[in-house]
């Protein structure tokens, strides 16, 4: 598959998906316009370049696409609009989805003044007093279920637009992904993580690695 995204190690893991299969792209947004003054990011739209990044990977994806999903926050919104714009689709149904806008603990840990980064590595390490006390897996478990709760386009590509702390808290627990308390090793945008499977056999891609996971944390 062609995945013309900015990120190199995506687009290489790209052309080992297998051919005539579902695969769910679960990827950040393209660039958008830098942080507010006033730290209300909902409202963050796509800078120009961003908008060409997006639109040019959907001009050159070379296998059929199923549905558009977004996290309800328009720079995602956008990017699933231009990529299927790309492909030649000018009115594109995009399906919001809360659950790819939601991260389980995000909330209570920056309002008792926990900093942003520094949750995501609280989470990746288990320090509870960096997270408010939770955990890795009530981060990741119910954005991952979100994805496969998603009914499958049998042999398409099925791309889902969310936020790069998504991306981060899915590498963190499924590939042990390990960021600074100053953003090290942080997704970029458009990265993400390609899956096939089914909820209860997955295989997941991510920064030229790939992995099983049968049952994994079901109970």
């Amino acid at each position: 598959m062609i995945f013309d995204t900015i990120c190199p190690l995506m687009k290489e893991d790209a052309t080992k998906l297998p051919k005539d299969t579902n695969v769910k792209v679960y990827m950040r947004h393209s660039i958008r316009f830098d942080n507010p003054v006033d730290g209300d990011y909902s409202n963050l739209l796509l800078t120009p370049e961003g908008i060409e990044i997006a639109n040019r990977i959907g001009r050159n994806i070379d296998v059929p696409v199923g549905r558009f999903f977004a996290s309800p926050v328009k720079r995602c919104v956008q990017t699933a609009t231009e990529v299927a714009r790309g492909m030649g689709i000018e009115e594109p149904e995009i399906e919001k989805v809360q659950a790819f806008a939601h991260i389980e603990g995000l909330g209570p840990a920056l309002d008792s003044g926990i900093g942003w980064y520094k949750f995501y590595y609280g989470l990746q390490n288990n320090i509870p007093e960096y997270t408010a006390g939770y955990t890795l897996d009530q981060a990741a478990l119910p954005i991952l279920n979100a994805i496969f709760d998603i009914p499958s386009s049998d042999g398409k590509l099925d791309i889902i637009c969310s936020h790069d702390g998504h991306v981060v808290i899915l590498a963190s627990a499924l590939f042990n992904l390990k960021t600074g308390l100053e953003g090290e090793n942080w997704c970029g945008f458009t990265e993400g993580i390609f899956f096939t499977g089914t909820r209860d056999d997955f295989t997941a891609y991510w920064r030229g690695e790939k992995k099983e996971f049968k049952n994994w944390k079901m109970n």
